[in-house]
Formats: structure tokens, C-alpha cells, sequence
């Protein structure tokens, strides 16, 4: 099965229904799901916003971040490493990414060989992802 990795703005979709999450849906039934560490922490961070900004209750939350902790049994699961770090800091020199973004991108390239999807909501990021390369989803 082909490789799609998300970056969290995309995986927030995929447990909170919004724009593009029938698009997210339907990659996770054609694709194996790669995502970062960071995106585990990310995606807490945006649920709590939702709750926050009242868009979510937290009880709902609570019942999200449960799934999604049973569901990165499923994933591949990529790990911070230096390479990580130093590919991060020169994406933020080459295209001024933000850290996140940055090292979202960083992680993608430790499976780039696998010409994996890159799928992220996140104009800039998926522009600088095709700068590196990479197959990206357009919508």
C-alpha cells in the first residue's frame, strides 16, 4: 500500500469534521498513514483549542484524543532525530517556514524515498513540499 504522510493540519480533519475531512476519509482508506511525533502533541494542542474557541466540548475531546491514541497503533510513526532537526532549521532559511512547518517537512523527507502523499492544508507548506519533491495533494 502507497504512503500518504499528514501533517496535523490534515489528521485534525480526520477526528473533527470540517472542510476536506471526506478528502482526509478517503485517503485513509487508500493510503498506509505516516505522521510525525510532533503531530501528537500538535493535534492535542488543536482539540484544545477547539475547546477553547468553543468549537468542541471537552468531553468530546477527551472521546477524540482516546481514539486517535488507539488509532497510532496504525500509523508509521516517524521519530525526532538530528537529521530531523538540521533539515528543519534549513528549511526555515531556505523558505521561511515556521518551526512546525518546518519540521513537519523534515519529517516527510525521512520517507521521501517512498514517494509518499504529502497532505497538509497548510498553503506554504504544501508549495515548499513540492519545491522538495514531493507528490502533493491539490484542493
Amino acid at each position: 500500500m502507497e504512503i500518504a504522510y499528514l501533517d496535523t493540519s490534515a489528521l485534525v480533519k480526520r477526528y473533527h469534521k470540517e472542510e476536506f475531512s471526506d478528502v482526509v476519509d478517503e485517503i485513509f482508506e487508500r493510503y498506509s498513514i505516516a505522521i510525525s511525533e510532533l503531530s501528537i502533541v500538535e493535534f492535542t494542542s488543536a482539540l484544545r483549542r477547539k475547546v477553547s474557541e468553543g468549537m468542541m466540548r471537552k468531553k468530546e475531546m477527551f472521546r477524540v484524543l482516546a481514539k486517535f491514541q488507539e488509532d497510532l497503533a496504525d500509523f508509521i510513526i516517524l521519530k525526532f532525530d538530528s537529521n530531523v532537526i538540521s533539515r528543519a532549521v534549513e528549511f526555515v532559511i531556505e523558505y521561511g517556514l515556521k518551526t512546525l512547518d518546518s519540521l513537519q517537512l523534515s519529517f516527510a523527507v525521512k520517507i521521501k524515498e517512498y514517494k509518499p502523499l504529502f497532505v497538509s492544508f497548510d498553503r506554504k507548506l504544501v508549495d515548499c513540499a513540492k519545491k522538495e519533491g514531493f507528490n502533493v495533494l491539490e484542493v
